[in-house]
């Protein structure tokens, strides 16, 4: 009876990593799309709105779903809260946020890239410099999902087979 829990205890164990990891898999084509939304809402308001950025980062902390609000909280309490000049709160937010995120090294290059621009040019210039920011990340979203569909559904099948073949090998 203990083999059997015991058995059974690795398989699960074995299949919940294989889902945690192929869940990496799955969000990150999502939280690309979430900064291409992100990039449009900034575009808009240095184009129309004429806002302070410090204002932008608060509000798209409202509007951003999780985990992509985090970024802009902390982009908007480290310019107000710790008076961090705009691209200086942009790359300490960005590497603050990376880790929590299913996104990869060549994202947060774009980014940080992005983020060197912010603020530092006319309106029609960041307009350009947005533009190449967001045909950037379309690139690397394709790129996910063509990931996404080679490896999730393998990633979860192998943690599982995993489990099996480790309890077959102890019997």
């Amino acid at each position: 009876m203990i083999h059997l829990i015991g058995a059974m205890l690795i398989v699960f164990a074995s299949t919940a990593t294989g889902l945690l990891l192929a869940k990496r898999y799955r969000d990150r084509p999502r939280e690309i799309r979430q900064w291409r939304s992100a990039l449009q809402s900034i575009e808009a308001e240095i184009v129309y709105g004429r806002i302070p950025v410090d204002q932008m980062a608060e509000d798209l902390a409202l509007q951003m779903p999780l985990p992509l609000s985090n970024f802009f909280d902390t982009l908007h309490d480290q310019m107000i809260g710790e008076r961090l000049p705009l691209q200086t709160a942009w790359s300490h937010s960005i590497e603050q946020y990376w880790p929590g995120t299913a996104l990869k090294q060549p994202e947060k290059e774009i980014m940080i890239q992005f983020g060197t621009t912010l603020g530092t040019e006319d309106a029609e210039n960041q307009r350009k410099h947005i533009q190449l920011a967001l045909a950037h990340l379309e690139r690397e979203e394709q790129e996910a999902r063509q990931s996404q569909k080679a490896n999730e559904k393998m990633i979860r099948s192998l943690g599982f087979l995993a489990g099996i073949l480790i309890v077959l090998l102890f019997l």
